[in-house]
């Protein structure tokens, strides 16, 4: 799996430095958890690992933000997995896993995965063959109750489908310059600090854009 993440790495460098043309997906990056409206006109992405324990540290924050400014606030999740988590990109590709079958409950299935975490980072996943941890994995998410089976999460695995939407994830956030998790990014603009963003801090800036006094 190092050698995978390295190699996606190259790639990326790869195709940052040479004159190619450019290939546009058929699908947008990442999962909408809260769309907004076609008046909402502010856009968060957040890109996480959802290995990462800063990852998780945020996200009931970042739930917080969502329910307090519903439909002002548009939010879409971008996984990043992080080479040093050894077993993240199995559980970003048992998240596009989880869109085929179930998208509404994407929210509740990261919020499951932050909760199960150390799972998959301490004890015997420290030695988990790749068999293991996609068995692992399943298992977590079927005792959600989502309705998706471990059998269905597990054919998931197979479907090159998920490897390219993962991969697909992760060089986009390579192109917005994301080196760690979580990151933000606010309307286009990546805003480093608030990765440490308090619920005052982000009521903060999310009210200033949406009560702007001037963009100069």
């Amino acid at each position: 799996m190092m050698i995978q993440f390295a190699l996606l790495f190259l790639a990326c460098a790869a195709s940052s430095l040479a004159q190619l043309e450019t290939h546009v997906p058929s699908v947008p990056v990442g999962v909408v958890v809260q769309n907004g409206t076609a008046a909402t006109h502010v856009h968060l992405d957040a890109f996480y690992d959802l290995l990462c324990p800063d990852s998780k540290a945020s996200w009931p924050v970042l739930q917080q933000l969502m329910d307090h400014f519903k439909d002002e606030l548009k939010v879409r999740i971008v996984l990043f997995p992080l080479p040093f988590h050894h077993h993240a990109f199995f559980t970003a590709r048992a998240a596009y896993t989880v869109v085929q079958h179930k998208e509404s409950i994407y929210a509740d299935f990261v919020s499951l995965m932050f909760e199960r975490q150390m799972e998959l980072k301490t004890g015997p996943a420290v030695n988990f063959t790749e068999d293991e941890v996609r068995e692992h994995i399943a298992s977590i998410i079927s005792s959600g109750h989502f309705g998706i089976t471990s059998t269905e999460i597990m054919a998931g695995f197979q479907d090159d489908s998920t490897y390219e939407r993962a991969v697909l994830d992760w060089k986009h956030a390579c192109d917005r310059t994301v080196s760690d998790t979580p990151g933000f990014v606010i309307n286009g603009i990546k805003v480093p600090e608030a990765s440490n963003f308090s619920m005052s801090d982000w009521m903060k800036v999310i009210d200033e854009l949406l009560h702007p006094k001037s963009d100069y």
